[in-house]
């Protein structure tokens, strides 16, 4: 009976010994480390041939599990089915091995659950199966996917919105790098197909999404040039027909009602091959197709007037040309008010103020006599005006808070590069002063930002005395340079050469 006894507990110690279970930590790389310092880690225990190992989150919950023939961190060869979970313990992905080679069926799941890719691996490495996406407005996901692979080279894409049956397209693939895509409208009806490096015609389908609908059919010829093209609405109303035929052509615009509100008249020119604008309106819609961007009026062939749109589709400029020269600009508010106006002499600026984005410039008999910039926020960043003896201009560059940073003159005439009298200031007082000729200091001092901090030079007889300063306030570039140094590359952090703009750029 004592011999049957210590038999048996010989046993259960040699099986404890067996399936001893051991621990190892790793920190949020993957790297060997305590236990004080670990986010995961590692439990193995032998089964016959192979270990099993164990994976685990800080938490305790299952990070990975799966049979290894070795197991050194960072070069383990797994053996059949792995599976990793994520911190709620749903499973993200599982794959199959063979000698640490992946061999196969492979899942992977998103955070709902939902199979992203579903495939099986051969051991050449090449695989066939499916992959997903889906529909999530939220995230900018705007339609659901599947591609079906019959090899890692030849495959399928479909984007659909609700119904895989219903509005799509459809892109085949093959080894050879030939595509196919066929577009299908509501219901599922077939509209065209596209293969490229065909010699047929093609079809060109655009969609608006969530919900999907057709927004544009394009008929192309076989040298990629439109013959016929028809936007529609988001209501499925034709909004826009353009088609062109071997002598002319036309393009009409509707509104949503079905109202025509535009019409355009094409001539084809067969020395040009091109199908030139003869008389009516061109309307040219947004990226989105949700408004105009520009409508440009033509008569006798000629661009008589352009009228320019702002994003929510207010009209903000027009332009009048007459023999391809600019003749006139009006300018406008958002409510509809005049803004201003500029009438041009030989195609360029005359009397008026002109307005580009955040700046505007007066001129008088073609002069140019007062500059304004500005902000985002439409406080005054800088302004340059004639001064009252009219041979050059007095400007003045202001902080984010309107206070004076520097005042600079400039003589009437341009020279090769900036040349102006600086003085900077300093919490409201004048400070430093300059003297620059053709981007190059002749005397005094100046202090200016750049992308990469501060920059000050100084005149000291022939050279130039430059220092670089990081962000931080320290010192990183000392230098002396002669001050009649060949050219230099105005850009570069330690270039001596001084520009008009030096004083305007905020970073």
């Amino acid at each position: 009976m004592k011999k049957l006894f210590t038999s048996t507990l010989l046993a259960l110690i040699l099986s404890i010994s067996v399936g001893a279970q051991e621990k190892i930590y790793f920190d949020e790389n993957w790297e060997k480390t305590t236990q004080d310092k670990m986010e995961f880690y590692r439990e193995t225990e032998n089964k016959g041939k192979l270990t099993l190992i164990k994976d685990f989150y800080k938490n305790g919950k299952p990070q990975m599990e799966g049979l290894a023939s070795n197991t050194t961190p960072g070069s383990e060869v797994y053996e059949g089915k792995v599976i990793w979970y994520s911190p709620e313990g749903k499973i993200v992905s599982t794959a199959t091995f063979s000698g640490g080679k992946q061999i196969g069926p492979a899942q992977m799941f998103d955070e709902k659950g939902r199979p992203v890719e579903d495939l099986v691996y051969k051991a050449d490495g090449t695989f066939k199966g499916k992959m997903y996406t889906y529909k999530d407005p939220e995230l900018s996901s705007l339609y659901n996917s599947i591609t079906i692979y019959e090899d890692s080279e030849n495959f399928k894409t479909i984007a659909y919105d609700d119904d895989i049956k219903g509005i799509r397209y459809e892109i085949t693939t093959d080894n050879k790098g030939k595509y196919e895509t066929k577009y299908y409208g509501d219901k599922g009806k077939h509209i065209g197909t596209s293969n490229a490096g065909n010699s047929d015609d093609n079809v060109v389908v655009e969609y608006y999404y969530d919900p999907m609908r057709v927004s544009k059919i394009e008929k192309q010829k076989s040298d990629g040039t439109i013959k016929e093209s028809i936007i529609y609405s988001k209501s499925g109303k034709i909004l826009q027909e353009d088609k062109k035929n071997k002598k002319d052509g036309y393009k009409t615009t509707y509104d949503e009602t079905g109202k025509k509100i535009g019409n355009l008249i094409y001539v084809y020119d067969k020395e040009s091959s091109y199908y030139k604008p003869q008389d009516g309106e061109d309307y040219q819609f947004s990226y989105d197709l949700s408004g105009f961007t520009a409508i440009d009026v033509y008569k006798d062939g000629s661009l008589i007037l352009n009228k320019y749109f702002d994003e929510d589709g207010k009209l903000s400029s027009e332009k009048v040309l007459k023999d391809d020269m600019v003749q006139e600009m009006k300018y406008y508010h958002p409510d509809g008010r005049l803004k201003g106006t500029i009438t041009y002499k030989d195609d360029m600026p005359y009397n008026g103020t002109l307005f580009e984005e955040l700046n505007e410039q007066q001129y008088k008999d073609g002069i140019l006599v007062l500059s304004r910039s500005f902000r985002e926020d439409e406080k005054l960043k800088s302004e340059k005006k004639m001064n009252a003896k009219q041979t050059g201009y007095d400007s003045t560059v202001y902080d984010d808070k309107g206070a004076i940073i520097y005042t600079y003159s400039q003589p009437l005439e341009s020279t090769e590069g900036f040349t102006a009298q600086i003085v900077q200031y300093a919490k409201g007082k004048p400070g430093n002063k300059a003297v620059v000729k053709d981007g190059v200091l002749q005397s005094g001092k100046i202090k200016y930002k750049t992308e990469s901090g501060l920059k000050e030079m100084e005149r000291s007889g022939k050279w130039i005395l430059l220092k670089v300063y990081n962000p931080d306030g320290k010192l990183i570039q000392d230098s002396k340079i002669l001050s009649d140094t060949e050219l230099q590359d105005p850009y570069n952090a330690l270039s001596s050469t001084l520009q008009e703009d030096d004083l305007l750029y905020e970073f």
